[in-house]
């Protein structure tokens, strides 16, 4: 009897132990499965990383580490980081990539027409982000299909509002014999002699490469938009009006070609491509920025790193003392993703208030929060990020290229250099931008 109790035992135990087992090979089987490796595309400088800090190993990027941060509080998840070196052509080898079912989990894409265009391959997002997103970010109209209210979301405006100026060098200036944090030029004839006494240094006025509309995008729109608006601007991209009748469009573009016939852009800006060293270096006097920029130049310039704002087309347009700006950068979700709740909850991390004060210790960028002061954010009172974020943050004009239909805007990208070069007259552009529309 005992010993037939203690083989009972002996059974009872060998099956515990047997279920225990499994349970550990379960757990680990299960563990294996739930193993997820997101793919993300992020574009370069006028995005999460800023010029200088590519230069960097990629380990000390931001963007790297706020991944691992976010690898550590999801275990299982891993995240492979590219850098498209195409970033215009990011959109189209994104589209190309989600038609054969081949695109990255997550992709940085410009705001707007340019990710409309490529819905086809993306994920509406709206039963995956959450209230407390929608009710804390703001700019969701930028990634709204088509730019309707109800529209799809097509994906998270990325957490920070690229605010347009132009960087200078405050000891060239200061040389030339002016100071403009007191006095800046604010209109194009103030504009035009502080670059003739900046050209008299032999520096140049204004340093750009400009095979891509860089300068025309993010200051010359301004002009553009300060007279046509964004409803015009956008009435034009559909057909329904003519751009080679907007006087603000055509006036906008003849200033653009005064500026290199006078000499005061870079003469070769049209196959340079190292304006920012040539800036950092002195060589130049000012470069058009976004505000992804700030930082690294103040690093490099120190108290001579200064922020001009555009100057004004005129005193009567009807919008005045503003500049391009918002949430011109956003993260989609590929529509052949394996993992959609896992991919939107990273976008979400990185739009987090405190992944979003994380990010303004390496790059101090206008965040498209509501929820954070300018304590929070650890700007200094007097700084230049303060003054673009008390003064700009909200007083913008969103990116008129931004709201060009896909043929336009590629009529735009390409041929806008060529009317500052002499190659193409403002109407000549504009009667290939209306040839795209229709």
């Amino acid at each position: 009897m005992r010993k037939k109790c203690l083989f009972s035992y002996f059974l009872t135990a060998v099956f515990f132990l047997s279920v225990i087992g499994m349970v550990f090979a379960g757990g680990k089987q299960e563990e294996k499965a739930e193993a997820i490796k997101l793919t993300v595309w992020i574009n370069g400088s006028d995005s999460y990383i800023g010029p200088e800090e590519q230069k960097l190993p990629q380990d000390k990027w931001y963007i790297s580490q706020a991944f691992k941060r976010f690898e550590e509080a999801n275990p299982g998840v891993s995240i492979e980081l590219s850098v498209p070196a195409d970033q215009e052509g990011a959109h189209q080898s994104f589209k190309a990539a989600g038609l054969a079912g081949a695109a990255p989990d997550i992709a940085n894409l410009w705001t707007g027409q340019a990710v409309f265009n490529v819905k086809d391959v993306i994920l509406p997002l709206d039963d995956l982000v959450s209230e407390a997103d929608l009710k804390n970010i703001w700019g969701w109209e930028s990634v709204r299909l088509d730019f309707k209210p109800d529209g799809a979301i097509c994906g998270y405006p990325a957490s920070q509002n690229q605010i347009c100026f132009l960087f200078y060098n405050k000891s060239i200036v200061k040389k030339a014999g002016m100071n403009w944090d007191n006095n800046p030029p604010r209109d194009f004839v103030s504009f035009d002699a502080a670059c003739e006494k900046i050209k008299a240094l032999g520096i140049d006025p204004i340093v750009v490469d400009e095979s891509f509309p860089w300068f025309f995008a993010w200051i010359g729109d301004y002009w553009w938009a300060q007279v046509t608006g964004s409803d015009g601007i956008l009435a034009e991209s559909r057909g329904q009006k003519e751009f080679s009748k907007d006087k603000g469009l055509l006036d906008a573009l003849a200033y653009y070609r005064s500026l290199y016939e006078n000499g005061y852009f870079n003469q070769d800006m049209g196959t340079s491509a190292d304006s920012w060293n040539r800036f950092l270096q002195g060589q130049g006097c000012m470069t058009p920025v976004v505000t992804s920029f700030l930082s690294d130049g103040e690093r490099t310039l120190g108290a001579d790193a200064g922020v001009l704002m555009p100057p004004d087309i005129s005193s009567s347009a009807s919008i005045t003392n503003s500049t391009i700006g918002g949430p011109g950068q956003c993260l989609v979700v590929a529509k052949n993703t394996k993992h959609p709740e896992m991919a939107v909850k990273l976008v979400s991390f990185l739009n987090s208030k405190k992944e979003v004060i994380k990010a303004q210790q390496i790059i101090q960028v206008p965040p498209v929060r509501v929820d954070l002061s300018v304590q929070e954010l650890g700007y200094k009172a007097g700084s230049n990020i303060a003054f673009l974020y008390e003064n700009y943050g909200k007083n913008y004009i969103y990116w008129p290229d931004n709201l060009l239909a896909p043929g336009v805007a590629e009529v735009y990208y390409r041929q806008t250099p060529l009317v500052a070069l002499g190659k193409m007259t403002p109407q000549e552009l504009a009667a290939e931008m209306d040839k795209a529309a229709k």
